[in-house]
């Protein structure tokens, strides 16, 4: 996340918020998130370059030896390191302080320090496909790799994990037990996301069951049958979310990789072969199809096979989704990956 202050917060009289900036700065030194320091810069600094945040109380009271001089290293760094434009387009931007508008400090340590989650049906088999198409779009050569490299460097750090629902019933009873959580409470829409699958049979399929979800992520209730916005995540809505455009995570996995790691004779070959791609979308993969394979346990760890970002590509590329921050049409694994960096 890019995090940027509010100057006036560093005058406060107050110890307690002056003490949570301290920790705030001392946990920014981790760097696992961008500081916009450009509107505070006259708090660390005067207008001759001679530092002068050591007359403040945040400094004084609250910070070590120590951190006061890896601080005084840390901003002077941040003052002269622009924020890229890729980044101020893809990550969320908060500011911190005390007027309308603008987090709390108390609730701003805990986004920067409380890890984030992604909710999903099955936390091992869907997490393997959330790190492994971040490890190949990581590796790619797109133009937003810098944000795809800050998400799989999350993962490896713990900063962001999966949180098992164990169904999409439940999935609004683990996002209510999260929000309700001090850790989590008035932070929610930073860091919680919830990806599920959408058990289509058809493209314009959209199965009854996950009404209910879908309202809970709305707040509201949803058109029969549901409009695009109604199927689609919304800034108004609950939390970061997403439903796979195709049934599940296996039909996400090109032709070429499931043949590689998976023996099926000839006439089943033939004829996934000659299915097109958007009834490969909509597929059941089951015994009559590839054979007697553990679709639940083989299937995501296909994710995790070493095969270029091109391969999931292709696979999407006959649904791609316009996006309004690049401009451009993308595809959703791009979109996917791009709401993940929402919440890092």
């Amino acid at each position: 996340m890019i995090i940027s202050f509010n100057p006036t917060v560093f005058k406060t009289q107050d110890s307690n918020i002056q003490s949570i900036l301290a920790e705030i700065l001392v946990k920014l030194l981790d760097d696992n998130h961008f500081l916009d320091a450009r509107n505070i810069e006259s708090i660390f600094f005067d207008d001759t370059g001679k530092y002068i945040f050591n007359e403040n109380n945040v400094y004084k009271v609250h910070l070590s030896t120590n951190q006061r001089q890896k601080l005084k290293d840390y901003i002077s760094k941040k003052i002269s390191e622009p924020i890229t434009q890729i980044h101020r387009s893809y990550l969320t931007h908060f500011i911190i302080g005390i007027d309308f508008g603008e987090i709390k400090p108390v609730d701003a340590y805990k986004i920067i320090t409380e890890r984030s989650k992604i909710i999903v049906e099955n936390g091992i088999n869907d997490w393997k496909f959330i790190s492994g198409i971040c490890q190949k779009y990581s590796s790619g050569t797109l133009k937003r790799k810098s944000i795809y490299l800050l998400i799989d460097k999350s993962i490896k750090k713990g900063i962001i994990e999966a949180d098992h629902a164990g169904g999409i019933g439940e999935i609004p009873k683990v996002i209510e037990r999260w929000i309700a959580d001090p850790r989590y409470c008035n932070i929610h829409k930073y860091k919680l996301m919830t990806i599920f699958d959408s058990d289509k049979t058809h493209a314009g399929d959209f199965i009854k069951r996950y009404k209910n979800l879908i309202e809970f992520l709305k707040k509201g209730l949803i058109s029969n049958p549901p409009k695009e916005n109604d199927i689609n995540y919304e800034e108004t809505d609950l939390i970061m979310w997403h439903m796979l455009h195709k049934r599940k995570i296996e039909n996400y996995i090109h032709l070429d990789i499931l043949f590689t790691n998976i023996s099926i004779n000839l006439t089943q070959e033939v004829n996934l072969r000659n299915t097109n791609e958007t009834n490969l979308d909509y597929i059941e993969y089951n015994e009559s199809n590839i054979g007697q394979v553990n679709i639940k346990k083989k299937f995501p760890e296909m994710f995790l096979d070493n095969f270029y970002y091109k391969k999931l590509e292709e696979r999407c590329q006959h649904h791609k989704t316009f996006l309004s921050e690049a401009n451009e049409v993308v595809s959703e694994i791009e979109q996917i990956l791009l709401k993940i960096a929402k919440i890092i």
